[in-house]
């Protein structure tokens, strides 16, 4: 929490770190739970719109979507934004339709718990202001009447979170947002049109790869029958989406997996509407099913070669920030220390490394075991390490191939775990006496 990430995640994963000596696993379940939930509520949500097909449909869809297939199996907070985000929207459906007030508290309640999933749940506030067009008699003070009480509920959630900034501990929790987002010299700038431009054709990219063409061209609202439904689903996700690709200095992937339950809902009504051709409905259902079929296969005969968007590639597969190696570093630190006292220095401060490898070690025995992160890249080693590694019988050095920038001999390199398509490699060197001499 110093560094401003919302909270709820890693609370709600503590238990499952208690039962599981697999800390990777034990996050992952938690995702895999949350997944399941998602899923569930979206059934759910087309069965409240009077949507009984396309919610068989759309829970068919969220379960083998690469999108969400994906990110509902990472330890990401991304997914847990998601599941809740679909619980308000959910709870705001049946305050809307049904006219039951109490309704508004489960919106309150799930959408806070959006927010302390992820602040950018923020965006999808103005979506909730779309849901009373989904009635088929709406007058002006039926209108006013409605938007007063999501308001409220919107209101009660923004004052629980921003009551945290009362509490010492969460005084970060709103430090980091403006560093994802552009200058304002920028946004009142006739470049905000090229970056708009290139973060627009990079979301569409997105999904593109992970929804695939089909389910994009499902979700547009052709069908007179529920248009109506649609329509709302559709600009939606573009409400979500246009203050990213307006706004989003730093952006990936996963920044929009929000807007994939509704363009997936649409599509399931798509697809429901194609009952009465059902050639046509059977050949879209075989050709999603293929394309996802190829992603999950992947995922698990030969998850390297997963076939993620470049950026995804990048950063889960071949960049510092992918998990190759980690594992096997931890196994091998354990196996010196069993001999040894070995003192670890790994490039970075946090994330990746050194935590990927602490992770790792966590219900290990570690009384043989230092680690500390020395930055990027790695020029030197520090004087404060090597003075608290001075009592350990080995030194060893983790880093990444390419923010390695100073010269070793080969002969003290101990192992090396190479990233697919020719990527940097994670190695791991001996640091001996000749060595440090020259520090």
């Amino acid at each position: 929490m110093n560094d401003g990430k919302t909270p709820l995640l890693m609370w709600l994963s503590v238990p499952f770190l208690h039962l599981f000596a697999d800390q990777l696993l034990a996050a992952r379940l938690v995702s895999v739970i949350i997944g399941a939930s998602s899923i569930s509520f979206v059934f759910l949500l087309l069965r409240e719109l009077k949507q009984e097909k396309a919610a068989w449909l759309a829970a068919l869809l969220m379960t083998i979507s690469p999108f969400t297939f994906f990110y509902h199996r990472l330890a990401l907070t991304d997914a847990l934004l998601l599941n809740n985000l679909i619980i308000a929207y959910y709870f705001a459906v049946k305050f809307v339709q049904a006219n039951r007030w109490y309704n508004i508290f489960g919106l309150a309640f799930f959408f806070f718990l959006a927010i302390m999933s992820k602040t950018p749940a923020l965006l999808f506030a103005p979506v909730f202001y779309l849901l009373p067009f989904l009635l088929p008699k709406l007058t002006w003070q039926l209108f006013f009447r409605k938007i007063l009480f999501l308001s409220l509920g919107l209101l009660l959630s923004l004052l629980f979170f921003y009551s945290f900034r009362i509490v010492p501990l969460f005084s970060q929790l709103f430090a980091v947002g403006g560093n994802f987002i552009q200058d304002k010299d920028l946004i009142f700038s006739m470049e905000i049109l090229t970056v708009a431009t290139r973060n627009a054709s990079f979301f569409f990219e997105q999904l593109l790869t992970y929804l695939g063409p089909l389910i994009l061209l499902l979700a547009i609202p052709f069908f007179s029958k529920t248009r109506k439904i649609q329509l709302i689903f559709f600009i939606s996700a573009l409400i979500f989406l246009i203050p990213l690709i307006l706004l989003g200095k730093i952006i990936y992937p996963r920044y929009i997996l929000p807007s994939s339950f509704l363009i997936i809902s649409s599509a399931a009504i798509s697809l429901q509407n194609l009952s009465k051709k059902r050639v046509w409905q059977t050949l879209a259902v075989i050709l999603i099913a293929y394309f996802s079929f190829n992603f999950i296969k992947s995922a698990y005969l030969n998850p390297d070669q997963l076939p993620l968007s470049s950026a995804d590639r990048e950063q889960f597969l071949e960049e510092w920030s992918s998990g190759h190696g980690i594992k096997e570093t931890s196994e091998f630190i354990l196996e010196l220390a069993k001999t040894k006292r070995v003192a670890v220095a790994t490039e970075g401060y946090f994330g990746t490394l050194p935590d990927g490898i602490l992770l790792n070690l966590h219900k290990k025995n570690v009384d043989n075991i230092y680690v500390e992160g020395i930055g990027q890249p790695i020029r030197t080693i520090p004087e404060n390490f090597l003075a608290r590694a001075a009592d350990f019988e080995l030194k060893i050095l983790v880093v990444n191939s390419h923010r390695l920038k100073i010269d070793l001999p080969k002969t003290a390199l101990l192992k090396s775990f190479c990233r697919p398509n020719q990527a940097p490699c994670l190695q791991i060197w001996e640091l001996n006496e000749e060595i440090l001499s020259k520090f």
